[in-house]
């Protein structure tokens, strides 16, 4: 069965951040088959980043070009409303996983009982 991965922002912006490729540790921790899935608001906040200054602009540009290199492994879906809720309500209705570095949502998707993956050391990926 194929796995449904949705990241929020703050996720993307660990390559930056900590110098980890997300999408290859994706690949060596999840079983079988997956899709990435990328919220348009995600997108959208990324790029408002990008247009800042100083170092967070720079990790938003970053994660706004591997989105691009990484384009054929991710389906893009619009999304509406606040970025968080939609991918909490997205992971329920999906059961998918939820990748995110948000202390918040994190802590919702395991209220809501979702499989998350986070940061687990400044160097790797994992389920929490």
């Amino acid at each position: 069965m194929i796995k449904i991965i949705v990241l929020d922002t703050n996720f993307l912006l660990i390559p930056y951040q900590f110098k980890i490729d997300i999408f290859l540790e994706l690949f060596h921790l999840i079983e079988g088959g997956y899709d990435i899935i990328i919220p348009s608001g995600v997108k959208k906040e990324l790029e408002k980043i990008a247009a800042g200054k100083g170092r967070n602009a720079l990790g938003g540009r970053l994660a706004l070009k591997i989105l691009e290199v990484n384009k054929k492994d991710i389906t893009f879906v619009k999304s509406e409303g606040h970025v968080d809720d939609w991918i909490l309500n997205f992971a329920k209705q999906k059961r998918a996983i939820v990748c995110t570095n948000d202390k918040q949502l994190r802590m919702l998707s395991k209220r809501a009982d979702l499989r998350t993956i986070t940061m687990k050391s400044r160097s790797k990926i994992n389920f929490i």
